[in-house]
């Protein structure tokens, strides 16, 4: 995973012109996106903040991929016009929304989760990495996490993506597809 950070990080250095670029990772459950993003924080240049937004905050539940997809776009959309945005997250553990959080329309973006990359994102982004892995490693990884009740979840999940492939083809806009397979 840190040749896939490194790799990622010269593709945002090579974007021309964009003084506060926005960077997405999308990809199947599992497929190591958050992994990725936390790696390229750290080794983002510290002088210079990168705002970073998790998919998972924005699905309002289980069902929620395609409203969180929907906002991603929204805020992608009010970003490009030059404009600060904001989104709520969603507390899993109370099942409601919870606090607000801003985004600066002038501050470099990474939105990493699966959704992220809805179509008309290419537009509106400068880089889009599709990060996959075999489905039994991405399923063992989804189920592996402790803190989330994805077992019950998997198939639901994983139909919701499915559809949500078909509908935005995100793969297709990708400027970097990475396969995972550790």
């Amino acid at each position: 995973m840190h040749d896939t950070a490194s790799a990622y990080l010269e593709a945002v250095k090579l974007v021309p012109g964009a003084p506060a670029p926005t960077f997405l990772i999308d990809g199947p459950s599992g497929s190591g996106k958050t992994t990725l993003a936390r790696q390229i924080e750290l080794r983002w240049n510290t002088e210079e903040k990168l705002q970073v937004v998790h998919m998972d905050d924005l699905y309002p539940g289980w069902d929620g991929l395609g409203r969180g997809s929907m906002q991603a776009l929204r805020m992608l959309q009010e970003r490009s016009r030059g404009e600060d945005t904001r989104w709520q997250r969603y507390d899993w553990e109370s099942d409601s929304m919870s606090e607000w959080h801003s985004v600066e329309a002038r501050v470099p973006l990474l939105i990493e989760g699966c959704g992220s990359s809805p179509k008309g994102a290419e537009e509106l982004s400068q880089v889009r990495l599709w990060l996959d892995a075999p489905a039994a490693i991405r399923k063992e990884r989804a189920l592996s996490r402790t803190e989330e009740n994805f077992a019950e979840h998997w198939t639901q999940w994983d139909e919701q993506f499915a559809e949500y492939c078909v509908v935005h083809n995100p793969q297709a806009v990708a400027t970097r597809v990475v396969l995972s397979s550790e």
